[in-house]
């Protein structure tokens, strides 16, 4: 089977971007064709299909909201990445498209010119875009379905994209056009990576018949011997993005509270200077880490926490974690709590409440046994859930129905 996987970013910015690569890297694996469409950036890794990629764009936190309005056309609906896929279309026939996180990068121009190509598509919802304008129902520190429905107008009211109401604008009346032009009407499959997303995007408004739950594949990298910095005999570890929805403002009192044991924190993100002001004797700073290198870590860490205040579609730091027998404590919010099992496989707290956090930390630090234990049965349900050779035949299985119409 030939399929063309469509995402905004070449390079291994995130969690959407591992997921694109290790299903390439599975589909190849098992004799299938894969292609890439996505946009020209310098960070892209290589790839035979990069002369047909979209022209570059620039919406990222740190481009100023003038900017970004000089590029709305793009943003709301990208002419240009349109134009760039039926080049590729021409040169390069998928039976089927995957189309991953398309972004303001390329917008959901891409799905209607694959529609116009007769290219089945099938959509990971790796975030609630469709109809969330912000995109992971987060907005003011919680939880947020304000747009639920199509009312948009919440995220400038609230100011939720990017902490910027003229972001939010951008954001708003970009949404009002997709809704305007059923911009995701053509998709045949939706991948829900967890019940949490199934459930959610049905509520939302996405046709229950049309969804599919497919946990994400997992393998954890091995871990590497060069590079790995000198760490104390006990540590318990954050690794993630440093942003306000992965609650590492929680951080500093964690680290506070499970003193003299230190806390270690890998990663970048908006916050890494907040949090570099904030550290204190108790806290680490590693900075980011190549995945060899984390993977060292994480192996050793007493406690692994995940405190998202935001509701996780999947959980790649808590699944890692759970392949390494680490010992997890996260928030009991969105797929958070199906990957771990309070008191079975790790510790499940309130979002955003700093003393339950901090009490299940030291809980799991002060009965190593009891962790181990908890990290094993977590390996064992882990290496069922998230077997690379299954999670593919699972993709080929709903492209074969994306196929059948």
């Amino acid at each position: 089977m030939r399929v063309l996987m469509l995402n905004a970013f070449h390079w291994l910015k995130g969690g959407v971007e591992r997921t694109v690569f290790d299903e390439t890297a599975w589909l190849e694996r098992a004799g299938h064709e894969v292609a890439h469409f996505a946009i020209r950036d310098p960070h892209n890794l290589p790839s035979p299909f990069a002369d047909h990629f979209a022209p570059a764009a620039d919406y990222s936190e740190t481009t100023p909201a003038w900017r970004q309005l000089a590029q709305l056309p793009r943003a709301i609906w990208s002419a240009p990445a349109a134009r760039a896929l039926a080049g590729l279309l021409r040169a390069w026939q998928p039976d089927v498209a995957h189309v991953h996180a398309p972004s303001r990068y390329l917008t959901p121009s891409v799905i209607e010119g694959l529609e116009r190509a007769r290219v089945p598509v099938v959509m990971t919802l790796h975030d609630f875009k469709p109809w969330c304008t912000n995109r992971v129902l987060f907005a003011r520190g919680e939880m947020c379905v304000r747009c639920k429905g199509g009312h948009h107008w919440h995220a400038v009211a609230v100011g939720c994209v990017q902490r910027s109401r003229l972001k939010s604008l951008v954001g708003a009346i970009e949404a009002y056009d997709h809704d305007r032009r059923g911009a995701y009407r053509p998709v045949r499959c939706w991948i829900a990576p967890s019940r949490f997303v199934r459930e959610q995007s049905v509520a939302l408004g996405a046709d229950a018949a049309r969804v599919r739950l497919l946990a994400h594949g997992v393998e954890a990298p091995v871990p590497g011997a060069a590079g790995v910095p000198e760490l104390p005999e006990r540590f318990a570890l954050y690794a993630g993005r440093l942003s306000e929805e992965k609650g590492v403002r929680l951080l500093p009192a964690l680290a506070r509270g499970i003193a003299p044991t230190p806390l270690v924190v890998a990663g970048g993100g908006p916050l890494a200077g907040w949090l570099a002001d904030q550290a204190n004797a108790g806290v680490r700073l590693l900075g980011h880490l190549g995945p060899h290198v984390l993977a060292a870590v994480r192996a050793r860490a007493g406690a692994v926490v995940v405190p998202s205040l935001f509701p996780e579609t999947f959980g790649y730091a808590v699944a890692e974690a759970q392949l390494d027998a680490r010992a997890v404590i996260a928030s009991r919010i969105g797929a958070l709590g199906e990957l771990v099992e309070h008191e079975v496989t790790g510790l499940l707290v309130p979002p955003g409440d700093d003393a339950a956090l901090v009490a299940a930390a030291r809980r799991t630090l002060a009965e190593p046994e009891r962790a181990r234990g908890w990290g094993e049965a977590a390996r064992a349900r882990a290496r069922q859930a998230f077997d690379p050779d299954t999670h593919a035949r699972g993709l080929i299985a709903i492209y074969e129905e994306a196929l059948r119409g």
